[in-house]
């Protein structure tokens, strides 16, 4: 009787500290709400990224910590947001490292012209050293979670098909808020026009500029196609999503809470991509019917774009940080293509 009075008395101790030990987990992540802020629609690639992450964090927080998205600039623009998510009043966004360079020029690597040839190649980069070492290298105010996919950037436009470097002449295109990228577009022959990705609809309508350049999911999603009668498969600039979180937010943070996060961002990443790439090829189908003419480029033609384009490889490389390049360029070759 004694021997089971003891295992009785054994069985509800391990009960209740285990109902303690759990107690004590649940503590660790509490309840609070977090705001996503991202330039593109809720149906892009973007969003589709966005939503999953949330679900996930509902999902390993036990429904504690909630993301909410804010699609398409609602909560301003790309630049506009960095600088919310450094003062802590956003905690939440993605974009194209590219657009981080006002902040650190050594993210123009990932602008450099031609740099990746596949997607393989770009995520065996961007997983590997190369791409951490970047991650690490987040101005201050900014925490980085995961690299997502945006995909290749392609240049459309209202006034002819590009299918050869000439075709850029006198073209007025739009142009992301980064020198590297003005510059490019400059050696190609046309006249960049930097502009915020939140103006852009209006001013191709307006034709305040003839063009624009973005991955092809952005360009369906964003309605591009009622007013770009023609797309080309450019490819001239891979774009990652860089999945970053207000330096802020992240400090109120305890260690579970931030597992949490950095565990979504980590697991949407495969699935973001996968989803993303098959958008891809659905809105290359999808704008078609819509009567935009879709240009394939000759190996041909790419190489006479990139030799254009060279003076601003060269020049921009030079003003990066040798170690980061040799790291690239290493990692590229060992990616393959």
């Amino acid at each position: 009787m004694k021997k089971r009075i003891n295992r009785l008395l054994l069985a509800s101790l391990g009960l209740a500290l285990a109902g303690a030990a759990a107690t004590g987990q649940a503590a660790d992540i509490r309840a609070q709400n977090f705001k996503f802020a991202y330039v593109q629609p809720k149906e892009s690639h973007m969003g589709y990224g966005v939503e999953r992450f949330a679900e996930l964090v509902a999902q390993k927080s036990g429904g504690r910590m909630k993301v909410r998205g804010y699609p398409n600039g609602t909560l301003g623009g790309d630049l506009q947001t960095v600088s919310a998510l450094q003062g802590g009043t956003v905690e939440l966004t993605t974009m194209p490292p590219g657009l981080l360079v006002g902040l650190d020029g050594q993210f123009g690597i990932f602008d450099l012209p031609f740099l990746f040839e596949s997607f393989a190649q770009a995520d065996a980069v961007l997983d590997g050293p190369a791409g951490s070492a970047m991650m690490q290298r987040l101005p201050a105010g900014l925490v980085g979670l995961a690299y997502w996919d945006h995909g290749f950037r392609n240049v459309s436009n209202s006034r002819h098909p590009i299918a050869r470097a000439a075709d850029f002449e006198g073209l007025k295109l739009r142009s992301l808020q980064a020198p590297l990228m003005i510059d490019t577009f400059a050696a190609l022959g046309s006249n960049a026009v930097a502009m915020a990705f939140t103006e852009l609809f209006t001013a191709l309508e307006t034709h305040t500029v003839d063009g624009q350049d973005n991955p092809i999911v952005a360009f369906d999603t964003n309605n591009f196609g009622e007013v770009q009668k023609y797309i080309s498969h450019t490819r001239h600039v891979y774009n990652p999503l860089v999945v970053m979180m207000s330096g802020k937010a992240w400090d109120r943070l305890n260690d579970d809470e931030r597992r949490v996060l950095r565990e979504a961002a980590e697991e949407t990443r495969a699935e973001q991509r996968r989803v993303s790439r098959e958008m891809e090829a659905k809105a290359i189908e999808h704008i078609k019917g819509l009567g935009v003419v879709v240009t394939d480029i000759t190996p041909e033609a790419r190489a006479e774009m990139r030799a254009k384009v060279r003076p601003v490889t060269e020049k921009y490389s030079q003003a990066l940080d040798p170690q980061l390049v040799q790291a690239f360029q290493a990692a590229i070759e060992q990616a393959g293509r």
